[in-house]
């Protein structure tokens, strides 16, 4: 495994400025995945950063400039070039905290036949009979690696108190009984959060950093950066015969054109192609 990135929002500390941690990217991408897409926003949030730290240096060297002059160049180049890439990054953040939320959702254990009544029947006494046993008793029933599965159902279908089982002990029977239906899921669903939370941190930090260099404040920092943020959600039109549509990256499809996009958006063959467009218009 390859691991990317840095420690540290900057690539090295600077006397009187904060440096804020980041996470170390330490995941594999599959092509075309949204944990690709997030590894990308992560090396793009640093590529921004490392990018603005140049101009910086650059413009504190060019003798053009008054003071004043160099922060408003800075700031311009920030605003037009940086902005647009956290606001990529927080876009691809999102997406993937929705689809997280969509595969955490899946994630459920089997629900009662509710026209099963002497399947309910037998789950109620077997309840009473957890009950009625010493705590000695139905902890061993509990902590068996092969508890009987209908055992098991009728432990999970109803609140510790109607079987007199700890939470604890319930916990941990339904983590297990989660982790045999769902487990190549809840693996998933792991990596993708770590990959968000990687991503998340480099985006953020980074957009912050850049913030700083600017001299804003965050509420004015944002207040500049919203008309070029809105404009970076331009619809990407592409040409099916006659018909112009939008290609959906957030839904990952086309889909018919709205008037307004079909007015404000841009055509383009290729994404290459509509980034190239947008970064110009």
């Amino acid at each position: 495994m390859v691991v990317k990135g840095r420690r540290k929002i900057l690539p090295k500390d600077v006397p009187g400025r904060a440096n804020s941690e980041i996470r170390i990217w330490d995941l594999k991408s599959k092509p075309s995945s949204t944990i690709e897409r997030l590894e990308k926003a992560y090396l793009g949030a640093l590529g921004a950063v490392d990018l603005a730290e140049s101009i910086g240096t650059q413009l504190a060297a060019d003798s053009r400039y008054t003071d004043q002059g160099r922060q408003d160049q800075f700031k311009n180049h920030v605003l037009h070039q940086a902005v647009p890439v956290f606001h990529e990054g927080r876009r691809v953040i999102s997406n993937a905290r929705r689809e997280l939320e969509d595969m955490r959702n899946r994630v459920q254990l089997p629900k009662a036949d509710p026209t099963d009544a002497a399947g309910a029947i037998a789950r109620m006494e077997i309840r009473t009979w957890l009950r009625s046993l010493p705590q000695a008793e139905r902890d061993k029933i509990t902590r068996a690696e092969n508890i009987d599965p209908q055992i098991r159902s009728a432990i999970l279908e109803s609140p510790s108190v109607m079987t007199g089982i700890s939470e604890i002990h319930i916990g941990l029977m339904k983590e297990k009984a989660l982790r045999e239906l769902h487990g190549p899921l809840m693996d998933e669903i792991a990596e993708l959060s770590s990959a968000v939370d990687i991503a998340a941190s480099a985006v953020e930090a980074g957009r912050d950093s850049a913030r700083v260099d600017t001299g804003l404040s965050k509420e004015q920092f944002d207040a500049a950066a919203k008309p070029i943020e809105q404009h970076q959600s331009v619809a990407w039109l592409r040409r099916r015969g006659a018909e112009m549509r939008v290609v959906d990256l957030d839904r990952h499809v086309e889909r018919e054109a709205t008037a307004d996009e079909l007015a404000t958006g841009i055509e383009a063959a290729t994404h290459d192609e509509f980034i190239a467009k947008r970064s110009a218009a």
